[in-house]
């Protein structure tokens, strides 16, 4: 069986592709796509493969995207970390729904399916799916993100975008966020809570006073084997990314 993947990840490509080589041996993993765009134009020119495996959220979007551009008729299993897109996966007829990590026993059981489709002959995915169902799908998975912080200054309210943000800090039990410009303002919020408010493939919490935005980071340096700083803009000393949070935040940068 021949099979392509669709991960912006690399470990994770990875790791599903060595799982593969472990349990079918005989299986072949034609390519790794990291995009929408590298994904749609494989397809528009490749036609001999058996399977997909694709990861919902992508580096440039979501995996849905991909279907509103190419009519796919083999079978999807989709991967991912969040499980809150379970359902919708199901309604575009996978065969299969795997949580990352993924381990060999959820691989194997999505194997075993993939096997008895292709033993019964029986149809994998339905005929297609309408413009308006597409991006009602596409709609319904976007994250909402704030999009701005009201600030209290005075008897005034002024409006910062998010945007605008490059990172936010916890002070004297009160948090802060920095602008581009250099502007500092204290928020009604915890940096826990930021974390849910802001998307996290632009905001990393470094350690337990900072929210960094990767535009902020203007070099990082080794302090030893396990620790890093990080130069940013508007503070005196570089920022300390914590032991713990070293391997996650090279992750993140190197994503």
């Amino acid at each position: 069986m021949k099979i392509l993947i669709i991960e912006d990840e690399p470990f994770a490509a990875d790791h599903l592709e060595i799982l593969t080589k472990q349990l079918r041996p005989d299986w072949e993993v034609l390519a790794k796509l990291p995009t929408i765009q590298e994904t749609v134009s494989w397809l528009n020119t490749r036609q001999n493969y058996d399977v997909i495996f694709t990861d919902i959220q992508l580096a440039d979007g979501i995996c849905f995207e991909i279907f509103q551009q190419v009519q796919i008729d083999r079978p999807i299993i989709f991967t991912t970390a969040y499980d809150q897109y379970a359902i919708k996966a199901f309604k575009l007829n996978s065969i299969d729904y795997l949580l990352k990590p993924i381990d060999k026993p959820s691989l194997i059981s999505a194997f075993e399916k993939l096997e008895k489709l292709r033993a019964s002959a029986a149809p994998t995915q339905p005929q297609g799916f309408s413009t308006d169902q597409l991006q009602q799908l596409l709609q319904s998975l976007q994250p909402s993100y704030k999009q701005r912080f009201a600030i209290k200054i005075g008897d005034n309210i002024r409006l910062v975008p998010t945007e605008e943000i490059l990172f936010f800090q916890s002070q004297h039990k009160m948090t802060y966020l920095t602008t581009e410009a250099g502007k500092r303002y204290p928020v009604q919020y915890t940096l826990a809570e930021l974390e849910g408010l802001v998307d996290q493939k632009q905001f990393f919490r470094i350690n337990r006073g900072v929210l960094l935005r990767d535009r902020a980071i203007k070099g990082v340096a080794m302090i030893s084997n396990s620790r890093l700083k990080v130069q940013v803009p508007f503070v005196e000393e570089d920022f300390v990314v914590s032991r713990e949070r070293c391997q996650d935040f090279k992750d993140w940068l190197d994503r």
